[in-house]
C-alpha cells in the first residue's frame, strides 16, 4: 500500500472507479480498466481497509493482463499489509522487470529481515532519485518500516522542485508524524487543507496530531471534518472514538467504535479489548474485567490475543480478590500460548502482591527464559515500583542499564529509585544523566512520603513520576 491513492484528486477518481467496478460486478458484466488503473484501484481498496475487494480487483487484473508488473506489486504489498510475507517473496520472484517500484518493494522485504545495507544499495540504484513518485514511494516505504529520519534524506532531495506539491507535501507531514515532531506536521496538514479543504485524509492526518498532543477536542472536529469529506473514512471514526475515551465520554466514544466496526477496520472483540486495557489502566478492574471477558468470548477474537486477554483478566480477578479464579486464567495463557511472557509477568505481579515471592520471582525468572531483554526486565522493574518492591525494582533497572545504557527513561527511572533507597551517590550519579530532571515539589513530595513511610501513597507517586517522565 502505497498511500498515493490518498491525494484528493485521484482519491475522488478512484471512488468513482470502485463504483464503476461494483455495479459491473453486481450485474454479472465485464469492466476492462487500464493495468495501472486496476493496481491503484486495488491500493484504493486496501487504504481503505477493503483487503478483500482489494485482493479480488488484483486477481481480475491480473486476469486481463498477465504477468503486468504493477499488478504483481500491488499483489505484493497486499500480502505484506496482510501479514503474508512469505507470499509476497513468491510474487516478487515472479517479476522480471526492474523498475523503481520493483526496487522499492525489493528493498521493503529486504528491511524487513533487517537487512539495511541490501535494502540501502538497492535503493541507491534507482536510475531517476529526483523523481517525484519515486521520493515519495521510497519515503512511505521507510515510514512505514519505522526509519522516518531515512525518508527526510529522500525529501530533501525534491524540496526546491516539489514544495508546493501535494504529494510531497504529504508525504513530508506523515513523515514529521513519525518522528513525533507534531507541531512540524501540523504544519504540512493545515497546507494541504488550505489547498483542498474536502480531503478526508488531509483533515485525518491533523487530527492524528492534535491526539497525539492530547488536544482531544481539537482532534475530534479535525475528525468530523474528514467524516463530512468521506463518511466512509473510518479512521476518522476509529481516532474520534478514542478522543471521546480520553474525555471520558464512553457512550459517544461507543457510537465511533461501532461505526469504525461497521466500515470493517476494527472487530467488535478490539474494542472490548481497548476498553478493557484502559480501564484496568485506571485501576477499574471490575469494569475491566467485564470488557475483557466479552473480548474473550467474541465469536471474532483472535487466538494470539487470548493469552494476553486471559493474562489481564486474571490480574483484574486478583484484584477483585478472586485469587483461585485468577491463577486459573493465568494457567489458560500458558496452555493456549507457553511462551507468551505476558502472562508469567502478569502472574508474577499477582504472587508478589500476595506475598508469595518466591513462587513470584519463579514467573518472572520464566519470562526471563524466553525473552532475555532488557524490555523483559524493564517490565519488571516497572511493576516492582509500581507495588513498592524496591530490591527488585533496583535488580531489574541495573540489568536494563548494563544491557542497554541507553534505554529511554532508565536514568530517571534509576535516580528515582535510589532517591527512594536513600543512596544519595547512585542518586547524583544517574540524575546527572537524566533529561528530565526532578523538578522541586516532586522532590518535595516524595521526602515528605520518605518520612511517613507511606508506600502506597509511594507507589502512586511514583507512578505518576513515571508517567511525566514518559
Amino acid at each position: 500500500m502505497s498511500k498515493k491513492n490518498l491525494l484528493s484528486g485521484r482519491d475522488k477518481e478512484l471512488q468513482e472507479m470502485a463504483e464503476q467496478y461494483e455495479a459491473a460486478k453486481a450485474e454479472n458484466r465485464t469492466i476492462y480498466l487500464d493495468a495501472d488503473d486496476l493496481a491503484d484501484l486495488a491500493d484504493w481498496y486496501a487504504v481503505h481497509h477493503k483487503y478483500a475487494m482489494a485482493t479480488e480487483v488484483v486477481e481480475y487484473g491480473l486476469g486481463i493482463h498477465p504477468d503486468n508488473t504493477a499488478l504483481l506489486v500491488e499483489q505484493a504489498y497486499l500480502f505484506l499489509d496482510t501479514q503474508h510475507k512469505e507470499q509476497a517473496k513468491d510474487i516478487l520472484e515472479r517479476i522480471a522487470e526492474e523498475s523503481s517500484e520493483v526496487k522499492v518493494l525489493k528493498a521493503n522485504l529486504l528491511l524487513g529481515e533487517g537487512k539495511e545495507e541490501e535494502a540501502e544499495a538497492i535503493l541507491d540504484s534507482i536510475d531517476d532519485k529526483d523523481d517525484l513518485a519515486n521520493i515519495v514511494d521510497v519515503s512511505y516505504m521507510y515510514i512505514d518500516m519505522g526509519f522516518p529520519e531515512k525518508a527526510l534524506t529522500w525529501l530533501t532531495r525534491g524540496l526546491e522542485k516539489y514544495a508546493e506539491e501535494e504529494a510531497y507535501l504529504a508525504v513530508t507531514g506523515d513523515c514529521y508524524y513519525a518522528q513525533g515532531l507534531f507541531e512540524k506536521a501540523t504544519f504540512f496538514f493545515n497546507k494541504l487543507i488550505d489547498k483542498n479543504p474536502y480531503s478526508a485524509p488531509y483533515w485525518f492526518g491533523l487530527a492524528r496530531c492534535y491526539f497525539d498532543q492530547q488536544m482531544f477536542d481539537k482532534a475530534i472536529e479535525a475528525c468530523d471534518y474528514a467524516t463530512v469529506a468521506d463518511d466512509e473514512f473510518a479512521d476518522a471514526y476509529l481516532m474520534k472514538g478514542h478522543s471521546f475515551f480520553q474525555l471520558g465520554n464512553e457512550e459517544s466514544a461507543m457510537e465511533n467504535y461501532l461505526q469504525a466496526e461497521k466500515f470493517h477496520l476494527v472487530s467488535h472483540g478490539f474494542i472490548n479489548t481497548f476498553i478493557g486495557l484502559n480501564k484496568t489502566s485506571k485501576g477499574e478492574w471490575k469494569e475491566g474485567y467485564d470488557y475483557l471477558e466479552k473480548a474473550i468470548t467474541a465469536e471474532d477474537s483472535h487466538d494470539f490475543a487470548l493469552p494476553s486477554l486471559y493474562a489481564n483478566a486474571a490480574l483484574c480477578l486478583h484484584k477483585m480478590g478472586k485469587k483461585r479464579k485468577a491463577h486459573q486464567y493465568c494457567k489458560k495463557a500458558y496452555d493456549l500460548a507457553p511462551e507468551e511472557i505476558a502472562p508469567y509477568l502478569i502472574e508474577g505481579r499477582i504472587y508478589m502482591e500476595e506475598g508469595e515471592y518466591e513462587k513470584g520471582v519463579k514467573r518472572w525468572a520464566k519470562a526471563l527464559e524466553y525473552a532475555p531483554y532488557a524490555d523483559t526486565w524493564h517490565e519488571i522493574g516497572m511493576c516492582s515500583m509500581e507495588i513498592g518492591q524496591l530490591s527488585y525494582a533496583k535488580l531489574a533497572f541495573e540489568h536494563v542499564k548494563e544491557m542497554e545504557p541507553d534505554f529511554e527513561g532508565i536514568n530517571e527511572r534509576l535516580t528515582s529509585l535510589y532517591m527512594l533507597l536513600k543512596d544519595k551517590e547512585n542518586f547524583m550519579k544517574y540524575n546527572q544523566l537524566c533529561e528530565h530532571p526532578f523538578r522541586l515539589e516532586e522532590l518535595d513530595k516524595l521526602q515528605q512520603i520518605l518520612q511517613e513511610d507511606n508506600q502506597e501513597e509511594l507507589a502512586l507517586v511514583m507512578k505518576n513520576i513515571f508517567n511525566a517522565l514518559q
